[in-house]
């Protein structure tokens, strides 16, 4: 039996799903590790997202980059969201080996 590119495309699908209370949820493509993530069942407040993941907080752009790359705070953008009524339930942020780091690493 041969396995053709739609068959590996089907079975990658599955593999991001699975069930929450006979749901079937999409699971993040990348890995940013249970322990830097929140669900809840009602809108995130900002002190769960401060304690998940702080870097929804930065003030600045990390040192490192460059005067071309543009800031743009993303607690700003979730709080013009939710003025046009959306509301964070889930939040992640990826696993950072330097602390000095947190503040500035990839979040969703």
């Amino acid at each position: 039996m041969e396995i053709g590119r739609d068959d590996i495309k089907r079975k990658n699908f599955l593999l991001n799903l699975f069930f929450h209370k006979g749901v079937a949820v999409m699971r993040l493509a990348s890995r940013f590790g249970r322990y830097n993530s929140i669900r809840r069942e009602r809108p995130l407040t900002d002190d769960e997202l401060m304690q998940f993941v702080p870097s929804v907080f930065s003030g600045d752009k990390h040192e490192s980059r460059s005067e071309r790359y543009t800031y743009i705070p993303t607690i700003n953008i979730i709080n013009k969201l939710r003025d046009e009524g959306f509301q964070p339930f889930f939040a992640c942020q990826s696993r950072v080996r330097d602390l000095g780091h947190r503040e500035y690493s990839k979040h969703m």
